[in-house]
Formats: structure tokens, sequence, C-alpha cells
């Protein structure tokens, strides 16, 4: 499956937000976060959009949008990956990992790339692992001690 990652226009945001919609309607429901993405509109990824140092792309898997992805640089050489999410139907066939690395090579001045996620989603966490990152051994508490947040890195050579 050829994967590529394309910049995000402010056209691209109701696009990205359906597909969103889509990829954290399980969570949500679990949870019942208010923080989680599947309540977040298109004005948050144009905010994001319009940020310096962050950046949204669109994840295409064979010529089809079936994602996206948001990072922001905290400090020089240190990024954070705020967002990823595929379809549903996309998700477990390695878009997301081949996704992340496109991202990292993006940035080669990065030395740092670190996220979180809920401690106890198994997926996310082979998701991630497959795309290098380890576990810090780090928690944090999220909506009021509702989710459990591990978080990951990766140390870029």
């Amino acid at each position: 499956m050829k994967v590529e990652i394309i910049p995000a226009t402010d056209e691209d945001a109701d696009a990205l937000v359906e597909i969103q919609k889509r990829a954290f309607k399980r969570l949500y429901g679990i949870y019942h976060d208010k923080g989680n993405p599947y309540l977040r509109g298109s004005d948050e990824i144009v905010q994001w959009l319009n940020r310096p140092n962050c950046y949204v792309y669109k994840i295409i898997a064979d010529g089809l949008l079936c994602g996206g992805v948001s990072f922001f640089e905290r400090r020089e050489g240190e990024f954070y990956l705020a967002r990823i999410y595929i379809l549903p139907e996309m998700q477990g066939k390695g878009i997301a990992p081949t996704a992340i690395s496109l991202c990292e090579s993006q940035f080669p001045q990065a030395k740092r790339w670190f996220l979180d996620f809920p401690v106890n989603e198994n997926m996310n966490r082979r998701c991630y692992e497959k795309a290098g990152y380890k576990d810090t051994g780090e928690r944090r508490e999220q909506s009021n001690g509702a989710i459990t947040l591990a978080i990951y890195e990766k140390i870029m050579q």
C-alpha cells in the first residue's frame, strides 16, 4: 500500500473532521472524555493550520484520503505528535506507522518525538511501537482521572 502525507489546507478541514469523528467515536464511547477529538470541529484544524510550529497533514493511502496527522514543534528539535487518525475500516494496515515515519522525515533536525495515548489502548500501543516509539514509564491523568495516558518517545539518531 502506498502511503503519503500532504500538507492540509483550510479547505481540507471539513473532510478531516469527518474522518476524525469516525476514528475517535469508539474511544469517546468508552471514556466520554470532553477533550476527545470526536467532539472537535473544523475550527480547531483551521486554528492549528494557522498556528506557528504546528503541522497538519492529510494521510493518503493508495490515492484515498483516509486520515490526518497533526504535530507541534514544542521546543527546538522536540516534536509532539498531537493527533493521528485513520478511517476505522483502514486501521490495522500499517498506514499510521508509515505516516508517522513520513512526518519524522520532514524534520531531520528533530532530536525527540513524543506522544501520549490512553494506557490501556493496545492497538495504539502496537502502532506506536511499530513506528519505533518506547514507553517512558511516565503516566498522566486527563479528564479528572477518567483517562490515564501513557507517554511514549522516540529519540532520533
